[in-house]
């Protein structure tokens, strides 16, 4: 991103601010947990906002950066579908959003169906605007499976009181990449983890599992790569038994991808809490506000600029979820959109 390209986010982050309703906001600190150590954010499918509501997209991340210090956020994760189309018009979009954080706050991103403009080869403009050499420079940023490609990367990011392994995983990653997630994983045992991947947990709670479940809508086999006979796909019933299962120092998963149809509040919101057979304990968590499948989704104006905000406790032990809309300065108070998990 050019300097002129970064004056111009700039500029659009510090009108924001002065706007009501992008720039203060009112999400609670604490998170219902007492004392909070740190916080981060999680922002799901932002597709509709970089074809149709742009002005969402910069009131997002122009509120977290204006507010990373009264909201003690340390990271921002991205769960996929950052564009609708893989087109510059719509990269632009997103990259000037999203670039507005370079300097300010961590942030690790990770690539969904709408990213790929053939998604049989699982090639985008992504990684055009958002090139892993432009992170390398960067304490936190680890590297990535592929060279030139950041859908698949891993970060290490400090926080007080120890570090999170943050693990981005393509849509319906391939063999290959849970086999390098997972070599990952191993190398850094004693890490809590976090995994983002952009499908894997479904609407009512359950693992995405095109075998045990095959009338669940959207799952990655249903997509062109299944007509691909060099190429493997796994969903989340998958990844569950290859990867997270497997691996006890993931403490949480975060996806998106799947939209109900349902009006917002409550959106497109799940979680499941399952137990390995060595009695440690994974949240996964799905969070997306679309609620149609086409752009521009008027009725929500594509989902209205909610994102999660993951509050950890003073102890580590556990942390609170709320979901907030810098765009309209509102919260979502329901039970699927505001809870607290046990981490330990």
């Amino acid at each position: 991103m050019s300097a002129a390209a970064r004056a111009v986010c700039l500029a659009a982050a510090l009108a924001c601010l002065a706007t009501p309703g992008c720039g203060g906001g009112t999400a609670e600190p604490d998170g219902g947990l007492g004392e909070v150590a740190y916080s981060f954010a999680v922002l799901p499918d932002t597709q509709y906002y970089a074809s149709s509501w742009p002005e969402i997209f910069t009131a997002q991340t122009s509120w977290l950066v204006g507010n990373r210090g009264p909201q003690q956020l340390a990271f921002v994760l991205h769960t996929g579908d950052i564009v609708d189309s893989d087109t510059p018009e719509q990269w632009m979009v997103a990259s000037q959003a999203l670039h507005m954080l370079d300097g300010q706050l961590p942030y690790v991103i990770t690539a969904g169906n709408h990213d790929y403009a053939t998604l049989a080869d699982r090639m985008g403009m992504g990684n055009l605007y958002f090139p892993p050499a432009d992170f390398a420079g960067q304490p936190w940023f680890q590297g990535t499976f592929e060279p030139e490609h950041i859908e698949n990367s891993y970060s290490l990011i400090d926080v007080p009181g120890g570090q999170w392994l943050v693990l981005a995983l393509e849509f319906g990653p391939r063999d290959e990449v849970l086999a390098w997630a997972g070599g990952v994983l191993a190398s850094h045992a004693t890490t809590p983890a976090i995994v983002i991947t952009h499908a894997y947990l479904y609407r009512d709670g359950t693992l995405y599992d095109h075998v045990n479940a095959p009338m669940q809508f959207y799952n990655p086999h249903g997509y062109v790569m299944a007509n691909q006979t060099d190429t493997t796909i796994n969903d989340g019933a998958e990844m569950w038994s290859k990867l997270i299962a497997p691996h006890s120092n993931v403490k949480l998963v975060f996806s998106g991808h799947d939209v109900n149809g349902q009006g917002i509040p409550p959106g497109t919101a799940a979680r499941l809490t399952s137990r390995r057979p060595d009695g440690t304990v994974v949240h996964q968590l799905l969070a997306n506000y679309q609620t149609c499948v086409t752009a521009p989704c008027e009725a929500v104006h594509g989902g209205n600029g909610f994102l999660r905000l993951v509050r950890v406790s003073a102890d580590g032990a556990r942390v609170g979820v709320e979901t907030y809309s810098p765009y309209l300065d509102q919260p979502l108070d329901d039970g699927g959109n505001r809870f607290v998990l046990d981490l330990k």
